[in-house]
């Protein structure tokens, strides 16, 4: 998939030996310097909070940590509207108390509060990763909300891959 017209071209991922060897060392260190990205092709920006649209309707997403292509798929979260100003999340967080499984966890999101809520009957071991999984969703719904200003489509996990395939001279 072609970069969006006006964009900037995406930038390549890091190499392979710069990633964590193993998931959950990206699931314990939420305060990293990686985040989150669009996995999801065919969607185009759109008005209101939440930024993400397909044929012109505010549209569920797939988002994935951005430091590698189809980076360990107990990361990815599903996203999307629900309702005026709120969002669903669906997260994964690694239960050390089980064995370090995977454990679905679902929260919303208060976009113009800017609060996350969680599960009651959540368990305390998992709160941090939620949260901090979360927060990371909400930096980059900013993030979109600003750069739909001036682009029509995001950049996707997809045109990053490509760009690492077929590196942009500058």
């Amino acid at each position: 998939m072609p970069v969006p017209t006006g964009h900037a071209a995406p930038l390549p991922y890091p190499p392979p030996a710069d990633l964590p060897g193993d998931p959950l060392q990206l699931a314990g260190d939420l305060t990293g310097a990686w985040g989150y990205q669009l996995d999801t092709p065919q969607i185009a920006y759109g008005r209101g909070p939440w930024p993400y649209h397909r044929h012109g309707k505010p549209a569920t997403v797939r988002l994935s940590p951005d430091i590698a292509h189809r980076a360990w798929q107990t990361h990815y979260v599903i996203a999307g509207p629900a309702g005026d100003d709120q969002a669903y999340l669906i997260l994964t967080c690694h239960d050390s108390a089980d064995g370090n499984r995977p454990a679905r966890v679902y929260a919303s999101l208060d976009l113009s509060g800017r609060r996350i809520v969680l599960p009651k009957d959540l368990p305390m071991r998992l709160i941090p990763q939620a949260i901090g999984k979360a927060k990371k969703v909400l930096q980059l719904l900013d993030a979109a909300r600003a750069d739909r200003a001036i682009h029509a489509r995001p950049v996707t996990a997809d045109m990053r891959a490509l760009a690492r395939l077929a590196p942009i001279t500058r």
